[in-house]
């Protein structure tokens, strides 16, 4: 329908309503009927079957992409340039009637079925609108107008029952070639593209266009002699292949309309791989070539799009992550540095009971003092773990690789590890190792390997076992393995156990404490220093940790 503008006007003291006609749709339609005689008077030049049948329709994609672009409203233009198409061509008028009534309601119909496909994009840069397009507006609607257009004349005697069948069939191809490469040229050039052309590409475009002229003018315009069409018509296929994966689907489209028409004027003067005895059958060669070859880089230009567009996605999504990541790390660093004051302030408060320095404290109460400072040394050792594992992701852990004697590294630990040793009633052999032993590491970070990876070998030792240090060369590498009598981990969750947060236990019962963090945070060191580590264990045979270093000088 037409749209109007309502103004008001006031006649002795009446108030009268006036609709005037929006000028700009008037506009609209004239152009759409303009355009629409003007490229059907072009398409029923070229050796039109029964006088009003071609194989070179470009009207249908112009009335489908109107009708697409503009609504339904639109639909006055397309019948009124397809009235006047075909009266000038010398249709009587009530055949002209019937036959712009179906290139019309072929538009109309080809229009709907695709606004009702779920989420379709004008771009057609998804398979799902592609395939809807070949489908519904080229194969389907199309056999519309042509049913419609063919009755017309055979009703008025100006197609014999003889040329229906030879008529519908060139009416309907040209129609589904039209709907195939000039609907989808409009409608991509129409629509806002997602992501702009880059600069840079422009020269490239450039030569894309030149090649595909060069290509064009040779393979589609020799003459007749040089060869059959299938041999050699797909020598642009690889240009036709680098505009759609370069520049998308309005590469894919707008160089094979560039090829199309070309090739057209190639097969009407005589030349090209294409051409047959009589014109009609050259053209009919050649409008199937083209329609299954804009099929096919139509798809493949959506199949681009789709992956370009799901490439921008996860890397949206990844850009997402990686903030949120990085303000979770941050919020724990904070947290981790804040709940360490207070921890701070109890050890000191308990140090000083425990000095008597408030006054004697008997059994119980130094007891309890124990206690309290127990908890308090474990709480600040799982408060380590989190802000260690908070820098980590941050990317604020400074790591600082350089010669570090092993065998003086872990003649240290046992003085660390001797009281916890003791009370779990644990065995610990070290029995040194090559005094030439020297790994590239920061003695720091590997310290806290160590003892993060002894930590857990204790832990999970029942009372009576064995834990063992040793170390040796290793071809060009170091390699320090922590081995122990526990309780081992299941093959099932051996890949997991390197995991942030992990624990072989969950609920509120498990049997040892802990985070599931000192795995993790020796893994990320180890890396961080070129090296790595890897874990050997199966239920209840005990463990073994290997850390993986490189030589030192």
């Amino acid at each position: 329908m037409a749209e109007s503008v309502v103004t008001t006007e006031q006649v002795d003291g009446l108030t009268i309503r006036k609709a005037s006609v929006d000028a700009a749709y008037f506009a609209q339609v004239a152009g759409v009927a303009a355009v629409y005689v003007l490229a059907a008077r072009a398409g029923l030049s070229l050796d039109a079957v029964s006088g009003f049948a071609s194989l070179v329709w470009a009207p249908t994609g112009i009335a489908l992409a109107a009708v697409l672009l503009a609504g339904r409203r639109i639909w006055p233009g397309v019948f009124i340039g397809a009235l006047i198409a075909n009266v000038i061509t010398g249709a009587p008028f009530l055949v002209a009637a019937g036959i712009a009534g179906g290139n019309t309601l072929e538009a109309v119909v080809g229009a709907y079925a695709l606004r009702r496909v779920p989420g379709f994009q004008l771009r057609l840069d998804s398979l799902r609108d592609v395939f809807a397009l070949i489908v519904l507006a080229a194969l389907l609607a199309t056999m519309i107008s042509a049913t419609i257009g063919v009755a017309s004349l055979y009703l008025a005697g100006l197609t014999p029952q003889a040329n229906v069948a030879e008529t519908w069939r060139t009416w309907w191809i040209g129609d589904a070639i039209g709907a195939l490469l000039v609907a989808p040229l409009i409608l991509v050039w129409a629509a806002p593209p997602r992501t702009p052309l880059l600069t840079h590409r422009v020269g490239e475009a450039a030569i894309l266009v030149l090649g595909l002229l060069v290509a064009s003018l040779i393979v589609l315009t020799l003459s007749v002699s040089w060869g059959s069409p299938l041999s050699h018509a797909y020598v642009f296929f690889p240009l036709l292949m680098w505009a759609a994966i370069r520049f998308g689907q309005r590469g894919a489209i707008t160089a094979t309309v560039l090829v199309s028409a070309i090739a057209i004027a190639g097969t009407v003067l005589g030349r090209g791989p294409f051409v047959q005895p009589t014109l009609h059958a050259s053209l009919l060669a050649l409008q199937a070539f083209m329609g299954i070859t804009a099929a096919t880089f139509l798809v493949l230009g959506a199949s681009i799009s789709e992956h370009d567009r799901s490439r921008e996605q996860l890397r949206a999504a990844r850009d997402v992550a990686r903030d949120a990541n990085r303000a979770k790390a941050e919020f724990l660093a904070v947290m981790s540095h804040e709940l360490r004051t207070p921890l701070n302030a109890i050890a000191g408060y308990a140090e000083l009971l425990s000095l008597g320095l408030s006054g004697p404290l008997n059994q119980k109460q130094s007891d309890a003092v124990t206690r309290i400072r127990t908890n308090q040394q474990h709480l600040l050792a799982l408060i380590d773990d989190v802000l260690s594992f908070a820098r980590i992701e941050a990317g604020n852990t400074p790591i600082k690789p350089g010669p570090v004697p092993v065998c003086e590294t872990l003649d240290s630990l046992e003085a660390l590890l001797r009281p916890e040793l003791a009370r779990e009633e644990l065995t610990y052999i070290w029995n040194g190792c090559d005094r030439s032993l020297v790994a590239r590491a920061d003695p720091i970070k590997l310290r806290q390997i160590l003892l993060n990876i002894l930590g857990n070998a204790i832990k999970f030792t029942p009372p009576g076992g064995r834990i063992e240090l040793s170390a040796h060369h290793s071809g060009d590498r170091i390699s320090i393995c922590v081995s122990d009598t526990g309780i081992g981990i299941p093959a099932e969750k051996i890949g997991r156990v390197f995991d942030p947060f992990f624990q072989g236990q969950t609920g509120t019962t498990r049997e040892y404490p802990g985070v599931g963090l000192g795995l993790s945070i020796s893994r990320d060191f180890a890396r961080a220093m070129g090296g790595d580590i890897h874990v050997e264990s199966a239920p209840h045979q005990g463990c073994v940790v290997t850390i993986d270093l490189a030589a030192g000088e």
